[in-house]
């Protein structure tokens, strides 16, 4: 008990003393920034080096709706196919693109909750790579990957959210923060929040032990709503989308199609399996990967998958998805995941979210060239889910 007296209490009695004596002191040395929109970029990377972009996640633009391309690795290697991209080139509705290696089921679930009052009609496509649900990463995003999307600003509008409807939503951020908290060093006084509610709900005990803790964070969090001016409040905000641009572009899908399709053909000559040759050489090397499956009730990543799929749901979100492909020359055990890889679907179609899906264990069957690799998309395979977004949000009249 003292140490928990040492390590919780003391500190924050400190805190609040430190905060009251100098924060206003340190609002009029640094005053608020003025937020604006950066039209220049059609993908960020992350929150974490890109902080303006916090404020427009979600947003529209000027005179159309935008849609948000979610996803990881996939998204990082820009061709003139990627999403963001072709549809930003050819329409005056853009797509935007957030995401690199790791931003999986949960931390699009947290940047999400944290924006909830933005998803309504949100026209938002989320790639799912069946990579996220196999051997390490079904454990779900690492703790490094959610702070650079999730940032203290997205935990307190979640936090402050005192919308009862969301209180499942709520709960269960607090329980997946709690699962790698000790990982993380010097966690925020949001992350600690988090972590503590989890706690609570445990027992009466808990609850008793940890509520005071609890109610002292609030205290000092109101404190800090009175002097620090740049709060995120999002939750505190209604927003009303623009409308999707429907338009006379002509689109020659045959000739994208044919002309893609051969160029990933040429460029992988030196194997049989479709993957680009440099790849192939410094990668592959003529051998072979298993799937390592994760039982579902251990997949950690396919329980966040799932609690993402309701979130968009109650909200009433526009979202779609693109199921990514593994290749089955490489993958010798593709067949494994296909039951996984159906699970997804079933999930997609009973909450009517529309999707498309490029999974194909059978080597013989699958077509190569939709990957550049052995789990990304070609400029063949971006030109299928150009067409896909294209068509699923009314793009062309």
């Amino acid at each position: 008990m003292k140490k928990f007296i040492y390590l919780h209490f003391f500190p924050i009695l400190l805190a609040i003393l430190i905060l009251i004596l100098s924060i206003t002191k340190i609002n009029s040395i640094f005053p608020k920034e003025e937020k604006v929109r950066n039209k220049s970029s059609n993908y960020i990377n992350n929150f974490k080096d890109n902080p303006t972009f916090e404020d427009q996640f979600l947003l529209s633009n000027d005179n159309a709706d935008i849609i948000y391309l979610l996803g990881s690795s996939e998204l990082t290697s820009a061709t003139e196919a990627t999403p963001y991209n072709f549809i930003s080139n050819n329409f005056k509705t853009k797509v935007i693109g957030v995401g690199h290696a790791g931003n999986q089921c949960f931390s699009i679930y947290s940047q999400l909750l944290a924006n909830e009052n933005k998803l309504k009609n949100a026209p938002i496509v989320i790639v799912l790579s069946p990579s996220w649900f196999h051997y390490k990463d079904a454990k779900g995003t690492t703790s490094t990957v959610f702070l650079e999307y999730n940032s203290d600003r997205f935990l307190e509008s979640i936090l402050n959210n005192n919308d009862t409807s969301l209180s499942e939503f709520k709960a269960y951020e607090a329980k997946r923060v709690n699962d790698f908290y000790t990982e993380i060093n010097n966690p925020s006084l949001n992350l600690e929040s988090l972590s503590l509610e989890n706690e609570s709900n445990k027992s009466i005990l808990h609850y008793l032990l940890y509520k005071p803790v609890i109610k002292t964070h609030d205290f000092i969090k109101t404190i800090k709503s009175k002097f620090i001016q740049d709060n995120y409040n999002n939750y505190s905000k209604s927003y009303n989308r623009k409308s999707i641009l429907s338009e006379n572009v002509i689109i020659n899908w045959d000739s994208l199609f044919n002309i893609s399709r051969q160029e990933q053909i040429n460029n992988s000559k030196s194997n049989t399996w479709g993957i680009n040759d440099k790849y192939y050489k410094e990668h592959i090397k003529g051998e072979n990967g298993k799937i390592k499956l994760v039982e579902n009730k251990y997949n950690q990543e396919l329980k966040d998958f799932y609690m993402l799929i309701k979130l968009l749901h109650v909200k009433n979100a526009n979202a779609s998805f693109i199921i990514l492909p593994l290749n089955p020359s490489y993958y010798t055990n593709c067949n494994n995941l296909t039951p996984l890889i159906k699970e997804l679907e079933i999930e997609l179609r009973k909450n009517n979210f529309p999707y498309i899906n490029f999974w194909n264990a059978d080597k013989n069957k699958f077509e190569k060239e939709t990957l550049f690799d052995i789990m990304h998309l070609s400029k063949y395979g971006w030109y299928k889910a150009d067409k896909f977004i294209i068509e699923t949000y009314n793009l062309v009249k």
